[in-house]
């Protein structure tokens, strides 16, 4: 968009607009963990019109992690651990990209033009980084503050460029750690137990991609992190969405006891 569709927005509007882009759970909870979901939302601001996309690639995957937001909220209460969920659509701007990254504001859907961020303008550039990504870090550094270890939950797709994927859950790190190693053993032993296919930096390699959040809030900060991520179809139906839930409920929680004894909670 341009400068001269965003005018009429006033102060008291960006404000509101900051405060509606990222949610804050369970904040003062014991947890050694810190859950975050970055692309749990689909929602784009009303001022910039869907970005010019029709209605229905707002609900792909493009535009978000399906299954995420109540994934993530069902760890927070279970696991009694924080989490902050970012609400915004990643097209709109993705958090877990650096700004100079291509895909920060997205221009294209696999080769469909994404119009509003086609060629966006600094005051553009300027307000979606106002009211998407500074509340989001601001949440973060607080509610990262005290904690052993931070995860980023994410969904995929089942087949990505016509290669289906043979992973249900994958474990993406960049540094190793006790904890990195301890999630990857207790995911691996219960993914035998109920035929749930466990990735170690599959279906992406962390080594080999950029993820500005756990760079910026895990790796930098000496605190140990790990990307999770689930196959989107297993969260879209209610039986395996229990299963993976609980299989993850188990593995932290276990992890958690194991490493971190006084803080942690039994599920």
């Amino acid at each position: 968009m341009n400068a001269v569709g965003l005018a009429g927005l006033d102060d008291a509007a960006i404000a509101a607009l900051a405060a509606a882009s990222v949610e804050r759970l369970h904040i003062d909870a014991a947890s050694p963990y810190l859950l975050i979901a970055e692309h749990a939302g689909h929602v784009v601001p009303a001022p910039w019109h869907d970005l010019g996309l029709p209605g229905p690639y707002l609900g792909t995957h493009f535009a978000v992690d399906i299954g995420i937001d109540a994934l993530t909220r069902r760890l927070s209460r279970t696991l009694r651990a924080p989490a902050v969920i970012a609400h915004y659509s990643r097209l709109f701007l993705d958090y877990n990209r650096p700004a100079g990254e291509w895909d920060f504001m997205r221009p294209d859907l696999g080769g469909i033009p994404v119009p509003g961020n086609v060629t966006p303008d600094a005051t553009d550039v300027r307000l979606r980084k106002s009211i998407a990504w500074a509340p989001v870090e601001q949440a973060i550094v607080e509610a990262a503050a005290g904690r052993q270890a931070l995860v980023s939950v994410h969904s995929f797709t089942p087949v990505m460029a016509g290669v289906r994927r043979n992973v249900d859950i994958g474990v993406l790190w960049r540094e190793p750690s006790a904890f990195v190693t301890s999630v990857l053993k207790m995911l691996g032993a219960h993914g035998a137990e109920t035929g749930l296919r466990i990735g170690d930096n599959e279906p992406y390699d962390w080594r080999q991609a950029i993820g500005y959040t756990l760079n910026r809030h895990g790796l930098e900060q000496g605190r140990p992190c790990l990307y999770l991520e689930v196959r989107n179809d297993l969260l879209s139906d209610p039986e395996t969405f229990e299963l993976v839930s609980r299989t993850l409920e188990t593995v932290f929680a276990t992890v958690a006891m194991s490493l971190w004894p006084k803080p942690a909670v039994a599920v």
